[in-house]
């Protein structure tokens, strides 16, 4: 049983700790999500629709209408990150300095560049995007920096998480191999101290039942239940 309940200790913690292959799997997942979707804090999306709003102008209707879906997402998205238990500093850089680009961006998109489109004035619509490209870049320069800092930081918790799995094996592996001398040493002397001592008094019971009075005693001198015994059978001699 012991030796069941640390091989089935040491497999979960194996298949669980950070780099172990549930770990890898959840991982390679989210990076997939991350690499197919551009995240909302990240308005990519949006300046592509922009960019296609004014190099298709017939289309305008409906990038007013994904770039509307995508504000809201992003807001969404701020709210959720702005109550988040997020390492501060990145928090501040992404709910705070990267938001006020942002609001820049959605302000010029929908109060100057897209109105300007729906009313055909290409030349106040390539004004409104010059000013979105100065905007954009300020937001991607954010981003890049929260990138690296996000990077940096998992890297550095992958690291601990990794020191605090070889901990916490080395505890789990100390604690089975001092439970299992534990029980070793009770076996033995279980052993030696109750079940010799009851063979060798069986010996002697048997051997006064066939007549022999001369036979000596163990144990008399003990003090536990062994000892009692030997006691019983000195008055039965």
């Amino acid at each position: 049983g012991l030796a069941a309940l640390i091989f089935t200790s040491g497999y979960a913690l194996q298949q669980l700790r950070v780099g172990g292959p549930l770990y890898s799997q959840i991982k390679l997942g989210n990076d997939l999500i991350a690499d197919i979707l551009p995240p909302p804090a990240y308005v990519l999306e949006g300046y592509l629709e922009a960019t296609l709003a004014l190099r298709e102008p017939e289309t305008v209707a409906a990038r007013t209408e994904r770039l509307t879906q995508l504000r809201k997402d992003y807001n969404d998205r701020h709210d959720y990150w702005r109550k988040s238990e997020l390492d501060p500093v990145s928090r501040t850089m992404l709910t705070e300095k990267s938001d006020v680009e942002v609001k820049k961006f959605w302000d010029i998109v929908q109060g100057e560049l897209l109105p300007a489109v729906a009313r055909k004035d290409m030349s106040g619509a390539e004004s409104s995007y010059k000013k979105l490209q100065s905007v954009y870049a300020a937001h991607r320069a954010v981003i890049d920096d929260i990138v690296k800092k996000a990077t940096e930081d998992n890297t550095a918790l992958e690291a601990k998480a990794a020191t605090e799995d070889t901990r916490f094996s080395v505890l789990v592996w100390t604690v089975s191999g001092v439970v299992l001398l534990l029980l070793t040493f009770g076996i033995l002397g279980i052993a030696f101290g109750v079940i010799r001592p009851v063979v060798r008094m069986t010996s002697v019971m048997k051997r006064l039942a066939d007549g022999n009075l001369d036979v000596e005693i163990p144990s008399v001198a003990r003090r536990d239940e062994i000892g009692s015994m030997a006691k019983a059978v000195e008055v039965f001699k």
